[in-house]
């Protein structure tokens, strides 16, 4: 695997979950009637702004010359890659755009509504790129529902995350980490449930899938099992735990944190796999 190949991983895998962190907040921020989250909402938003900026460097080093995403654009109208730079880049600006609207909330909301727009045809964006190749292991839906499940299950987990950081004194926070744990656990178990069916199309295709296949059950199995312990293990477990110290009134700093932490990993782990697993049917 080549160094630009790590880059995608660390642009696709923080993209999307700043994607769906961003959306799940501006939703929450939506809803909300109390003002003194407003200032809980507005933190956790900024903290989305470097996480997006290291992705879009990592994105840049893979192109190794980044005047080319200016060029690409050129194919809007007919290009995924194009319009995968194009929404991305939207995305960021008017997450930008919103954190220096804070203040002006009819301005913001509409912003908001922006962005969440970019973020979600972003994602589709980079799921339709891979799509298109010559890769049987990223052709069909185990690529959206992977790109969408970091989206939802590492997204809701990140907005959890920094909602409790930056919320932890107020009282309305109880309510919105139920919606973003719940949410997230729903979300894992899909994924959880998703991927051997992913695995057996592998094994029903031709023989550039079967190699993928083979790949993940040989030299890769550990690495295999290391992403589903990371996930599951790391992840689901303690979401499962945080839950029902919520519905007790209970605190949850130290679960939710460490589900984070691990969700992130186990994606970034998965990721990798995805990468280094898809064998060319051709030149693609």
């Amino acid at each position: 695997m080549h160094f630009g190949d790590l880059a995608l991983v660390i642009f696709t895998v923080l993209a999307q979950a700043s994607v769906g962190a961003f959306i799940l907040i501006a939703w929450l921020r939506l809803r909300n009637k109390d003002e003194a989250m407003e200032a809980v909402y507005r933190k956790s938003v900024i903290v989305l702004l470097p996480l997006m900026a290291i992705g879009l460097l990592a994105s840049m080093l893979h192109l190794g010359r980044p005047l080319l995403a200016m060029t690409a654009m050129k194919h809007l109208a007919t290009s995924w890659l194009s319009r995968e730079i194009f929404f991305t880049g939207g995305f960021f600006v008017l997450l930008a755009a919103s954190v220096a609207l804070a203040k002006n909330v009819a301005v913001r909301r509409v912003v908001d509504a922006l962005a969440a727009l970019a973020g979600v045809l972003s994602v589709v964006s980079m799921s339709m790129v891979y799509e298109m190749t010559m890769r049987p292991a990223w052709q069909g839906f185990g690529t959206h529902v992977a790109f969408v499940g970091t989206a939802v299950v590492v997204g809701l987990g990140l907005a959890a995350g920094l909602i409790l950081l930056f919320g932890r004194d107020h009282v309305a926070v109880a309510s919105n980490l139920s919606v973003l744990v719940g949410g997230s656990l729903i979300g894992l178990v899909v994924v959880a449930v998703a991927y051997p069916v992913y695995l057996a199309t592998l094994a029903g295709g031709g023989m550039a899938a079967q190699e993928s296949l083979a790949m993940l059950g040989g030299e890769y199995s550990l690495m295999l099992a290391l992403r589903w312990v990371l996930t599951l293990a790391g992840g689901l477990l303690p979401l499962v735990f945080a839950w029902r110290r919520l519905a007790a009134g209970k605190a949850v700093s130290a679960l939710v944190y460490s589900a984070v932490l691990f969700l992130m990993a186990g994606e970034l782990v998965g990721r990798y796999l995805f990468y280094v697993t898809g064998v060319s049917i051709g030149i693609g």
